[in-house]
């Protein structure tokens, strides 16, 4: 079998079985489409292209089936992530925890910074970027609702070799819609794509969060990917979806952001780290204290134990019951049944530990 593509593109060569009599729709009499089926044999034979890869290990993949997300408040640097993405896409560095696998061209289709602020962030490296990255002048906004302007997409970016396009940010394209008219939208989007999966870049949307409600407790790290404005199809049809968050939400002059990928269908690992941002790109900050930012402690409380501390009663590898970890945590803390069930959430939710089935934890090795 030869080497197909991704999603929709790979029932090209599945065998398609036609349909009898005994399938046909009972109440309209019409005999329903034929549909395809994957084999063993089908996925043992089955060759990735590797040219789909583009960054990561499968966190971001080409494909004319899937959207990828960034996600985060206002002004934690969403727009400035993409920039460093396509920097990188350009230059062939790695893009936060990532590698780029194969250079790329990027088309950003926004409409909120115009020449003063492209000037402005992109000045020193013009250069650099030259034939590389692009922006769409949208003096009518992003109408991808127009089959002319789906069709002006698809030539601009097999004459471009557009590898990467961005949408910054989503509520410009979707505003005030609901939830049928979501998947509406974002089929548009991917319609407006070269059919050709060697000419078919990858697509990455910004997206914001709600505001915080003051009476709630602060969300953060992947918890955000359920805040997205607007709908959560956008979180459910996207592979990949990075959030973004400040290192201290209280000083708006500490530049440290924190980048935690929630959710990876097509990829294995789901790193977070922290670093400063700049105009472009961002510096990594290895010694960022995780431990102090996972512990859930009550304000002006000082902590005596840390979410590791609790981890570290259970052994790598090693399963215990609910129970046990419990009365672990109790004779060596002190803890509380209600605080210890919090940390427990915590450590599950940050895949320290994981749940084996109900009641018994494993620490991850």
């Amino acid at each position: 079998m030869k080497p197909f593509g991704l999603g929709g593109s790979q029932m090209a060569e599945i065998k398609k079985y036609e349909i009898g009599p005994e399938s046909q729709n009972l109440e309209s009499g019409v005999e329903c489409n034929p549909f395809g089926i994957i084999t063993m044999k089908d996925i043992a034979e089955y060759i990735p292209d590797p040219s789909l890869y583009l960054v990561g290990d499968g966190h971001i993949i080409r494909g004319r089936d899937r959207i990828h997300l960034i996600v985060g408040y206002a002004g934690v640097g969403k727009s400035r992530a993409t920039t460093y993405l396509a920097h990188c896409g350009a230059t062939g560095n790695k893009w936060f925890d990532y590698e780029i696998k194969h250079k790329f061209n990027t088309l950003f289709i926004q409409t909120e910074n115009g020449l003063p602020r492209l000037k402005h962030d992109l000045g020193e490296m013009t250069n650099e970027l030259d034939g590389r990255v692009f922006f769409a002048d949208l003096q009518n906004g992003a109408q991808f609702h127009d089959p002319h302007f789906r069709n002006q997409m698809r030539s601009i970016i097999v004459q471009n070799k557009i590898g990467m396009v961005v949408i910054d940010p989503w509520t410009n394209l979707a505003p005030d819609i609901g939830h049928k008219d979501y998947n509406q939208a974002v089929g548009l989007v991917l319609d407006s794509l070269p059919e050709d999966q060697n000419l078919c870049p990858a697509v990455m949307v910004v997206a914001h969060c709600r505001k915080p409600d003051s009476n709630v407790r602060s969300k953060k790290g992947a918890e955000l990917m359920h805040e997205v404005m607007g709908s959560q199809v956008l979180t459910s049809r996207s592979r990949f979806v990075l959030v973004m968050e400040r290192a201290d939400p209280s000083d708006s002059a500490d530049n440290r952001v924190l980048v935690s990928c929630a959710k990876a269908n097509d990829a294995l690992d789901m790193p977070r780290s922290c670093h400063i941002r700049g105009k472009v790109l961002f510096e990594s900050v290895p010694d960022y204290d995780w431990d102090e930012r996972d512990q859930p402690q009550k304000p002006g409380r000082k902590p005596t134990y840390y979410l590791s501390d609790l981890v570290d009663l259970i052994q790598p590898g090693e399963q215990v019951t609910s129970r046990e970890w419990k009365n672990r945590a109790k004779e060596k803390f002190n803890i509380g049944e209600s605080t210890f069930y919090t940390f427990q959430s915590e450590a599950t939710s940050r895949e320290r530990v994981a749940l084996v089935r109900h009641g018994v934890y494993r620490r991850v090795a």
